[in-house]
């Protein structure tokens, strides 16, 4: 059975999306990232640049398999499915360049007029197929509040995201292990939260004064 080290964050949620759409049996690995526990020698022995996600596959073709980086966990899992990957082709590519495309710049959602513009061509970020590529913009596209963008600015990317949040397993896979607005049930996590609400709330709430608080410091903010 697969492992998933994750925690409620858009590039572990891309995982949980995929796992979810291929029905393939896995389990969660909570890693609570507001105590720090990403830094845990522990887990370091897992990623060691220490971040989510991070899988574990012990049916790797030669032997057991540790991953970590959304993109090559996404294009491995495609890879070993046969699934929202073309095999080869012109068609992989272009899964494939806006996968990486989302990897480089997310969370810069400054790019979402371009998103916007490729999805007034087509269904799916790379097509007409639905893909990994889609799995790895969703998530952070809910996210999206964040960077001060709202869907009614994009009606293309609107269309797409509507369209996916219809997939019961992105449903599912989104909101593992809570959903995006939730910060999990620690006391760090509940601290983490009150502030990002703040934050969401009042955009003058500046980011400098989240670094006073342990939850919020460990998370590189």
């Amino acid at each position: 059975m697969l492992t998933l080290f994750t925690h409620g964050a858009p590039n572990p949620r891309k995982i949980t999306i995929f796992l979810e759409e291929a029905a393939l049996p896995y389990e969660c690995r909570l890693v609570e990232l507001y105590e720090g526990k990403h830094r845990d020698p522990q887990f370091l022995r897992v990623n060691p640049n220490g971040r989510l996600p991070a899988l574990l596959d012990p049916d790797g073709v030669d032997g057991p398999q540790v991953l970590w980086e959304s993109g090559a966990i996404l294009q491995y899992l495609a890879e070993k499915t046969g699934q929202f990957l073309p095999r080869s082709g012109p068609r992989r590519y272009d899964v494939l360049k806006w996968l990486y495309f989302q990897v480089a710049h997310a969370p810069y959602l400054g790019n979402a007029q371009v998103l916007n513009d490729q999805l007034a061509q087509c269904e799916y970020v790379a097509g007409t197929d639905y893909s990994i590529a889609d799995m790895a913009w969703y998530p952070w596209i809910e996210y999206r509040e964040w960077q001060g963008q709202r869907l009614s600015d994009f009606p293309h990317l609107r269309r797409w995201f509507e369209l996916l949040s219809t997939r019961p397993a992105v449903r599912r896979g989104a909101s593992i292990p809570w959903p995006y607005t939730e910060c999990g049930p620690s006391e760090a996590g509940r601290r983490a939260q009150a502030l990002i609400e703040r934050r969401l709330k009042g955009p003058a709430f500046a980011l400098t004064a989240l670094p006073q608080d342990a939850a919020m410091a460990n998370l590189g903010f």
